[in-house]
């Protein structure tokens, strides 16, 4: 009995509290896991390439604390695309340890693998500043638009249009005196 109390108990821990959102989490690790093990049956030095030129990803998932982990999204997205070709080039030229070090140590593809994490780093880092100044933009013509609008009311209309019409009180309270007898 004490035993189902605990299972029951562990169970409720588990289920996320109402209103919250899972994310897809789950299902992006269980893919990459699958890549891995796959590469790790079928082509062990293409998962050497893929294990070495993935490290800068392995580091922005530890460094990145930010809720949505934006940044190791970026910046794996970033790596992944610069270490796929490698991967896709042991693999179609015969999968073989000695051309796996090959890549591995070589310089230019050390650089082409970390380059392409570096500009995730580059758009975690640039992409908010440009953003601000895209949004400011935008406001200051929608401003702009508006004030245009507000100069042709005004010669359409005349400047009666300029003062601001009389407050009406909220529909729940009722006026005292002379002015409740009359319609708003």
């Amino acid at each position: 009995m004490a035993k189902d109390k605990k299972k029951t108990a562990g169970l409720a821990k588990a289920q996320p509290a109402a209103g919250k959102r899972k994310s897809g989490g789950a299902y992006t690790v269980s893919v990459f896991t699958l890549f891995i093990v796959g590469l790790a049956f079928f082509a062990m030095p293409a998962l050497l390439v893929f294990a070495v030129g993935m490290i800068p990803s392995l580091v922005a998932a530890i460094v990145d604390r930010h809720p949505g982990r934006n940044a190791t999204i970026a910046v794996t997205a970033m790596n992944f695309a610069g270490v796929v070709p490698f991967v896709a080039e042991i693999l179609i030229s015969g999968a073989s340890m000695a051309r796996a070090t090959l890549v591995v140590t070589d310089v230019f593809s050390l650089a082409m693998m970390y380059g392409t994490a570096a500009f995730g780093w580059g758009l975690v880092y640039v992409m908010p500043k440009v953003a601000s100044v895209y949004i400011s933009v935008r406001n200051d013509a929608r401003i702009q638009a508006m004030q245009r609008e507000k100069k042709r009311l005004n010669e359409e209309w005349g400047d009666a249009v300029k003062s601001l019409p009389p407050v009406a009180a909220p529909a729940g309270r009722k006026k005292a005196g002379a002015d409740a007898a009359k319609p708003a």
